[in-house]
């Protein structure tokens, strides 16, 4: 037996991903002296005023380390502010430079993304979405998958 790669779900979400991403990270670092990473935080705290790393953690799914280095790194540029709640537990949320910051990633962020889905009618890509939030309601299914000797 042996993969289809050409079939493999996982893996094509992992190719397109990481490809999109490493695009992603090359341009906005020579446009905006940023990464992708800085960019997906910078994007949460302006949807998620006054949360948390951790948080912006949860729901993207993202490295923890990483996300220290990127926080630390918008937080030390000015483009995102902090407030301690209690003794480990830190806020964040996007300053007037930050917003700056954004908005011109956004739209940047905003073009590849209808590069990437170019030549999709409406109907596809509503389409696509819906199926791309049903896999990751299926997600808690996957993390199962093996977790109790089942295969």
């Amino acid at each position: 037996m042996k993969l289809d790669l050409e079939t493999y779900v996982p893996g094509l979400l992992l190719w397109l991903s990481n490809k999109v991403s490493a695009s992603a990270s090359q341009v906005y670092r020579e446009r905006f002296g940023i990464t992708v990473t800085d960019w997906r935080l910078l994007s949460f705290f302006k949807v998620y005023p006054w949360s948390t790393a951790a948080q912006a953690c949860d729901l993207m799914g993202l490295d923890k380390g990483a996300v220290s280095r990127a926080t630390a790194l918008l937080h030390d540029a000015g483009w995102i502010e902090s407030r301690p709640q209690g003794l480990r537990k830190v806020e964040y949320r996007v300053t007037a430079s930050g917003s700056r910051l954004h908005d011109q990633v956004f739209a940047l962020a905003m073009a590849r993304e209808q590069a990437l889905v170019h030549g999709f009618t409406s109907p596809e890509r509503r389409e696509l979405v819906r199926l791309l939030k049903k896999m990751l309601g299926n997600l808690d299914r996957v993390r199962e998958v093996g977790s109790d000797g089942e295969t």
